[in-house]
């Protein structure tokens, strides 16, 4: 009896143990985010110092009313074509209302595009099997979208290259090599959410309002209109993602008239800064830049890289090959909980 309390005291010890080092690991990985995110703004900030801003004076955007009931005229779509995720919000007899893409009812469509059947998947499913059907998968299109250049990163599993001043995604599939752009992934995630939407309207739809990086250059604009026009949208108009964000913000809180405000958006791609006044409640943006290197994708690999290296040197572990995409998916879930946490827990 004393041996089997002797030996039930040292697996508590050794829990604890690991439970220290986990906390004193997840401790380094905040340090290391926050050391590189200020890093990242710093030298964001400092780049635009004598940049030139993108003063667009003549451009206003109207706080939109709150809709409270259903108006059968109304049929555009709100989408949100995220670098990690998507949605998509509409108009419904109790309000606006998000729709369930996944087929378990999520409302956040991850941005995975895979082509290793005959019919494109979208979503969840895509990422579950990334492990397995890497090469014929594409995530991360919004970073490439409307480029002719593009810096590559390390954990994607596609190759990139440069054909005619344009980026083609090349993909191995049981069909053989099959090139892909950007524009044309996207539009399979745009097609697939108005499938969804229409499903969940019962009805048709052809207006599409998409968000769009407020960086975004004239060619990304139009790449992505023409993904959306691909898709079968037929009315599609682009909304900076700081302005939406806005919208959002100020839609059950007074707006502020004749003032100045700084918007900061940290997506899953990009940080988006916009400074804007408010006039007679209508929004006039008076400057807008961003950085399309700062964003969820990029806290994933540096915690991908935190892990990488502990598993070697603490427990001469390698991650090779495919094996990657599974640390890939378990450092996405650690990002989401330190996002959400409790600082005093």
């Amino acid at each position: 009896m004393e041996h089997m309390l002797n030996v039930q005291i040292a697996r508590n010890s050794q829990e604890d143990v690991q439970k220290q080092k986990l906390k004193n690991s997840l401790e380094i990985i905040l340090m290391e985010v926050n050391g590189k995110l200020y890093d990242m703004i710093k030298e964001f900030i400092d780049g635009n110092e004598s940049a030139d801003t993108n003063l667009t004076n003549d451009k206003m955007f109207a706080f939109p009313k709150r809709i409270t009931d259903e108006n059968s005229n109304i049929n555009a779509v709100g989408i949100d074509l995220g670098t990690s995720r998507c949605c998509v919000a509409v108009n419904r007899k109790s309000g606006i209302e998000t729709v369930g893409l996944e087929n378990t009812g999520e409302r956040l469509l991850p941005s995975y595009v895979a082509y290793d059947e005959d019919n494109t998947k979208c979503g969840q499913v895509v990422a579950d099997r990334l492990r397995n059907y890497s090469k014929a998968t594409v995530f991360d299109s919004k970073r490439m979208i409307g480029k002719s250049m593009v810096v590559i990163d390390k954990i994607w599993p596609f190759k990139v290259v440069n054909i005619d001043n344009q980026v083609m995604i090349k993909l191995e599939t049981d069909r053989g090599e099959i090139q892909q752009t950007a524009i044309q992934v996207a539009s399979e995630l745009l097609k697939y959410m108005k499938i969804k939407t229409e499903q969940f309207q019962g009805k048709r739809l052809s207006e599409v309002v998409i968000t769009v990086p407020a960086a975004f250059t004239t060619s990304q604009e139009e790449a992505t209109r023409a993904a959306a026009i691909l898709a079968g949208w037929e009315t599609v108009t682009l909304l900076p993602e700081p302005i939406a964000a806005s919208f959002a913000y100020f839609i059950d809180r007074p707006i502020p008239n004749n003032s100045t405000l700084i918007l900061f958006d940290l997506g899953g791609g990009t940080l988006d800064v916009c400074v804007f006044k408010i006039i007679n409640n209508r929004i006039q943006i008076i400057s807008k830049n961003g950085d399309s290197r700062l964003g969820g994708r990029d806290f994933d690999n540096l915690l991908m890289d935190h892990f990488i290296n502990k598993l070697s040197l603490d427990y001469d572990v390698n991650v090779r090959g495919n094996t990657k995409y599974k640390l890939l998916a378990e450092c996405q879930k650690i990002k989401h909980y330190l996002s959400v946490r409790n600082d005093e827990q």
